[in-house]
Parts: structure tokens; C-alpha cells; sequence
């Protein structure tokens, strides 16, 4: 006990203090806060439903008629003891939901703080954890929505504090087997926590195996590289809207296949090399070799799958655009880790020679590593596809189905480049906040461009522009302090971990994607920036006196910023305003005046209702937290009978809305409205007893 009260800070405590006296302030206001101030978004409903369905055992299912996997397993186990106080009070699962969130948020905080002092400076470390405590975005989007987000977070830095331990661990001698089984078993949390992290636990994979190598700083960024390289080369040769609508599935096939073959051929003609064991030229060569050859068997490979009938719809000269993009870019990557690598030169290793003296200890921890997160992962797929029909979550198929779509309701796939590499100013923004400081800089820029609309959207990319120039530079110039950070804080897997993440999204022609998807990204902005903002301040940070003033600087800001981020929830989550038998949401109080008591109801999304609601069923019409056959009966235009043969008797919707994709009319010709509230009709789902 007295070891770990050493290890706690003060400003840990005070730190932890703040945040859970905030929250329990929050968790502790009136019922009709949380669904409408909180607890906003009615995809965390999903959850909470199926949660309260599970403890109460009724399997998994939203509406106690269609069994569901539309959720992220790891935040529904956390949800499902929380979520069997609801058969006491509704509100009071929320309430402990709160502050669950609130000790997740706290523990994240401290890690980022415990890992940035020790690889920086503790006034940056200090300054990093305010920053992911108290700014409105990350709070918002990871914590008060009430989804996974909170959880991923936790998860994913709670795997880099134990990379950033392992680093030092290998370097002081063999690495025993448990310890390879307990990072993997950390990344497969990680993978858990959002499935879409997935990337980011197998290239974390890379980073461990291949540790003491060269191979492991370039392979990760090589991934990312090669697959944005030949998706983006098919959207180029087809058109945007051409590749979601036609081309997306193909263009993933060819970017697999392109990863696996031109990172063989690059490590087999030298290209992983440290990059200071050859001369340039040469490391240009072998690079130059690497990509051609795997650009070139990649071509063969693919096109006799297409002869074959294994795939289809593919544009042959992409291969030749992608040669170009991918050419330069990992010859780009070679020249930067030529600059960042460390002066003293290495004797050159045949990659022959290195792959024989290496490829058992490879193997064996690749083994216990991919075999604890391929095997987790093969475990829940086949008791998804045996339960519920299917391998993979329901409701990242719907959205890909909507991503196919020329025209959907819903949000639509990457429309522009913008958007297909994740900075897009609106749609698929995964850059959030950083790109606040963008849309802040860009009228600085007003007099170069004015202008609104295409005006605006140009002062904002060339602010961005500027900030990844002035940034880079910085680095550059301390590239020394910059490459042992990258390394010792596992930056270089999480980065193109992020970067993958995002391809995932935008080159499978994904539609609907939502902010809270972005967490790695959020966390990718809080040690990037740090990393900067301590290259900036090093000068001072060597000089006591300086050091001790910025440090109390930091602590000073701070206070200021969880003071107002204290006052904005206090004010929010207010004491005694509303009264006790205030009804939740009107939209409840006005169903449940209008519907009997029993009715089944659909909504298009209907989380918070189908929670809230007493007496009656609410069917999510989506199919986002419906099930596997559901969908293929919306896919197939029989969503109305399929509802109506499980007791489906009213709609509460926007008729107009039923009458687009992806619901093309087809429950139009089965409804006849009888009540309005909030721009939404009741309607009957004719065929049933009208109530």
C-alpha cells in the first residue's frame, strides 16, 4: 500500500479528485438530465437496451424479438452488470454508468500523464492530461455520449504504457513467453473495445516481433502506405462515386494482396535495411527493386484471380498508377528514416542471412502473439455466425450497404479526397479537435483568400497545410529526441494503426461513419502534440528556473480549464429544476399516450425510446441493432411483412423519409397515419389490429 501511495503524484490525486467530484456531481442531478443533457445519442440506448435484455435473460436482442450483434462486445460485457439495476429504476443504471466512465476517464488521463513525463518534460505531461480531461470535444465524443469510446481509449493507452515498458524490457534481455501473451492479450482488449481497432492489434503485432530490427519502424507505415496506395489508384482511374458504387470491394481485395506480396519483395531485395547501413543510392535501388517486383507480381496474381472468377470489376492501369504513388511514397519514407536514423553506421545484413538467424524466434513469438488475437478473434466470429448468422456485426454491414448506394438518407461514403484520406472539413473529420485550430488559423488567412465556400474551404487546408509544415520542420530539426519518442511511446504503430483505421472506413465505401469512431486519432493528436509542443519549449525545459515556472504554468492552466469545464457541467446537470415525475422525453410521454399498452412500435433509430418506453416494444426499422435477417429482408424490399409476421402493428417515422434509400418505398403501400409529433407520423403497419 505504501508502494503505490508513493507512486501516485499530487497532482494525480488532484487530478483524479476533480474529475470524479465533477462527475458524481453529474451522476447525482436530476433524472430527466441524462437522456436529454448526457446521454445523448441514441446509438449508447442500443446498448443499454440489449444490456438490460441480456441481464434479464432474454438473450441478446433490442426488442426482445430479433436476437442482435450490432455492438462492441467488450463495452457490452460492461454494460450488462450496470444494466441489471434497470429492473429497480431506469436512471439508476445511467447514474452508475457515469461514473464508470468517469473512473475510465480518470485512468486514461493518468497514463497519458505517466508516459509523457517520463518520455518529455512533466509541465507537457500536466498540459496533455488537462488537455484529454477537460476539452469539450474528447469529453463529448468519449465520455458523455455514453458509447465505447470511453473504454477504447483506456484501452488503447493502457497498451502503450505497457509498450512503452516492454521497450525496455527487451533491450535488457530475452523476453520470456508470458510477456508476448500479455501484450497480445492487451491488444485483443484493445480489438474488443472497438473491432474496427483491429489493425492497430495486428500491427502492434509487428512492432513487438520484429523488435530490435529496422524492419519493425518502416513495415507499419509501409502497410498503411501500399493499401492507400492502391485503393486510391482504382478512385483515381474510376471516379469517386464510380468506386463506392462499384469498385470498393475489388479495390480491398487488390490492396490485401499488394501488402502481403510488396512487403515480401521489399524485405527480400533489401528495403528494410537500417538506412544508414547502405549508401543512399543503394537504399534507393533495392527500395526501387522491392516496389517494382511486388507492383509487378501483385498485377499477375490479381489478374489471374480475374480470369478465374475469384473477383471482378477492376481497372488493369491502376497497377501502373499505383506503381507511381507507391514508388514515391516509400522512397519518401527511406529518406526519412535515413534522416531520423541514428548516425553511427551498421554493417549491412543480407536479408537472407537475417531472415534465417531470425525466423524461429519470429515465429514462435508470432505464434503465442497472432495465435492469443487471431484466435480470440476467430472464436468470436464463429459464435457470432453460429448465434446470430453471421460472422461480423450487423450494423457495419447496413452501413456498407449504404455506402453502395448513388443516394441514400443516411450519410453516404468518402465523397471527395478530402474525405477519402479522413480530413475532411465535415464529413469523415477524423482529425476532431486538431482541426479546430485549422478553421481558427484559416481567417488569419482571410486577406490571401477571401471569400466564403470554396474560399473557406481553401484558407482551411492551406492552415493545414502550414501547421504540417511548421510541425514536420520542428521534428526534423530534433530528429534525434523525435525518433527515440516515436519509438520509446510506440507512436509509430499507433500512427499508421490510425491511418489504417481510417482507410477501413473510407475505402470500403462506408456510409453513416460517426465522430466517436475516431478515438485513436484523438489520441494520436494528444502525444503528437505534446511531442511538439516539448521539441518547441526544450530550450527552457533545461534550465531549472524556467522548467519550474512552465511547470506552474501548466498546473495554473490547469485549474483555469477545469474550473469552466466544471462550471459547464454544474450548470448542465442541474440539481431540483426539474421536477421527480417529469417524464423522461416527450416523445416517450407522447407514445405511450397514444399506443396501448403492448404495442409493438418500429422506429428508424428508436434507442432512447426503446429504453425508456414502459409497456410497449420499440423495433429499430434501420437495422443497425436488428438482426442478420432482418437486414437481408430490407436488402430484399420484405422489411414491412417480415415486422408485420413478428407483431409489428405501428411505425412512428417520417413517411416521406421511408420513401428513399435505403428503404425505397416499401413500406408505403402498408401505412395509414393516424398521429404527428416532432415532424414524425404514427401510422399503421396495415395488415395488424389497429389499437
Amino acid at each position: 500500500m505504501n508502494k503505490l501511495l508513493k507512486r501516485i503524484s499530487p497532482f494525480e490525486i488532484a487530478l483524479v479528485i476533480t474529475i470524479l467530484g465533477i462527475h458524481l456531481y453529474a451522476a447525482m442531478s436530476d433524472a430527466y438530465n441524462f437522456p436529454n443533457y448526457w446521454f445523448k445519442r441514441d446509438d449508447a440506448f442500443y446498448y443499454y437496451k440489449v444490456a438490460q435484455n441480456i441481464s434479464e435473460g432474454n438473450g441478446s436482442t433490442f426488442d426482445g424479438i430479433n436476437p442482435t450483434n450490432g455492438y462492441h462486445p467488450l463495452w457490452m460485457l460492461v454494460n450488462i452488470p450496470i444494466f441489471a439495476l434497470a429492473r429497480f429504476d431506469l436512471i439508476l443504471p445511467l447514474r452508475v454508468l457515469l461514473m464508470a466512465l468517469a473512473v475510465l476517464h480518470s485512468a486514461t488521463a493518468i497514463l497519458i500523464y505517466r508516459m509523457i513525463k517520463t518520455h518529455l518534460s512533466q509541465a507537457v505531461a500536466i498540459l496533455a492530461a488537462v488537455f484529454w480531461s477537460f476539452h469539450s470535444h474528447i469529453h463529448v465524443v468519449a465520455y458523455t455520449y455514453g458509447l465505447e469510446t470511453g473504454l477504447a481509449a483506456f484501452a488503447i493507452v493502457l497498451l502503450l504504457y505497457n509498450l512503452s515498458a516492454f521497450e525496455d524490457e527487451w533491450r535488457k534481455g530475452p523476453v520470456p513467453p508470458r510477456r508476448i501473451l500479455s501484450l497480445a492479450l492487451l491488444a485483443a482488449m484493445v480489438m474488443f473495445s472497438r473491432l474496427d481497432l483491429v489493425f492497430l492489434a495486428v500491427i502492434t503485432g509487428a512492432w513487438i516481433i520484429f523488435r530490435g530490427k529496422f524492419i519493425r519502424h518502416l513495415l507499419p507505415l509501409d502497410v498503411f502506405v501500399i493499401a492507400a496506395s492502391m485503393t486510391a489508384s482504382v478512385a483515381l482511374r474510376t471516379g469517386l462515386e464510380a468506386y463506392n458504387n462499384h469498385y470498393a470491394y475489388t479495390a480491398v481485395q487488390a490492396a490485401v494482396l499488394a501488402v502481403v506480396v510488396k512487403t515480401i519483395a521489399l524485405y527480400f531485395f533489401g528495403a528494410y535495411q537500417h538506412p544508414r547501413a547502405l549508401p543512399l543510392w543503394k537504399m534507393i535501388r533495392q527500395s526501387a527493386i522491392g516496389v517494382t517486383a511486388g507492383t509487378a507480381v501483385t498485377a499477375i496474381l490479381f489478374l489471374l484471380l480475374l480470369e478465374l472468377g475469384f473477383t471482378e470489376n477492376f481497372p488493369r492501369s491502376a497497377f501502373f498508377v499505383d506503381w507511381g504513388i507507391s514508388l514515391t511514397a516509400i522512397l519518401s519514407l527511406r529518406l526519412a528514416s535515413a534522416w531520423f536514423g541514428s548516425p553511427k553506421k551498421t554493417s549491412p545484413e543480407a536479408p537472407w542471412d537475417e531472415f534465417k538467424a531470425n525466423w524461429k524466434t519470429w515465429l514462435t513469438d508470432g505464434a503465442a502473439y497472432y495465435g492469443v488475437v487471431g484466435g480470440l478473434l476467430a472464436v468470436y466470429m464463429l459464435f457470432n455466425k453460429v448465434v446470430f448468422g453471421t460472422s461480423s456485426p450487423v450494423s457495419g454491414q447496413v452501413k456498407r450497404w449504404w455506402g453502395s448506394m448513388p443516394v441514400t438518407l443516411y450519410e453516404g461514403p468518402a465523397s471527395n479526397w478530402f474525405s477519402f484520406f479522413g480530413i475532411g472539413r465535415n464529413h469523415f473529420n477524423a482529425w476532431q479537435p486538431l482541426t479546430d485550430l485549422f478553421y481558427w488559423a484559416a481567417e488569419f488567412l482571410r486577406p490571401l483568400r477571401p471569400g466564403a465556400g470554396p474560399a473557406a474551404a481553401d484558407r482551411y487546408y492551406l492552415a493545414m497545410i502550414i501547421f504540417a509544415v511548421i510541425a514536420m520542420t520542428v521534428l526534423f530539426i530534433s530528429r534525434r529526441r523525435t525518433a527515440n519518442a516515436l519509438t520509446n511511446m510506440a507512436l509509430i504503430p499507433l500512427a499508421a494503426g490510425t491511418g489504417i483505421h481510417i482507410l477501413s472506413y473510407t475505402v470500403t465505401s462506408y456510409g453513416g461513419a460517426k465522430e466517436w469512431y475516431w478515438v485513436s486519432q484523438m489520441l494520436m493528436i494528444t502525444f503528437g502534440v505534446s511531442l511538439l509542443i516539448d521539441t518547441i519549449l526544450k530550450p527552457l525545459l533545461h534550465m531549472r528556473i524556467p522548467r519550474i515556472v512552465l511547470e506552474v504554468a501548466a498546473v495554473l492552466i490547469g485549474v483555469l480549464v477545469a474550473h469552466n469545464f466544471g462550471r459547464i457541467v454544474t450548470t448542465v446537470m442541474s440539481h431540483g429544476a426539474s421536477p421527480p415525475d417529469r417524464a423522461y422525453m416527450e416523445v416517450v410521454e407522447f407514445l405511450e399516450e397514444n399506443t396501448p399498452p403492448g404495442s409493438v412500435v418500429g422506429m428508424t433509430g428508436g434507442g432512447n425510446v426503446g429504453y425508456l418506453i414502459e409497456d410497449r416494444t420499440i423495433v429499430n426499422m434501420d437495422g443497425l441493432i436488428n438482426s442478420y435477417e432482418y437486414f437481408n429482408a430490407l436488402q430484399n424490399g420484405e422489411a414491412a411483412p417480415y415486422l408485420h409476421e413478428r407483431g409489428m402493428t405501428i411505425v412512428f417515422a417520417n413517411p416521406y423519409l421511408l420513401t428513399l434509400p435505403p428503404y425505397h418505398g416499401q413500406f408505403e403501400p402498408y401505412l395509414e397515419s393516424f398521429g404527428r409529433f416532432g415532424g414524425k407520423s404514427l401510422l399503421y403497419l396495415l395488415g395488424g389490429q389497429k389499437p
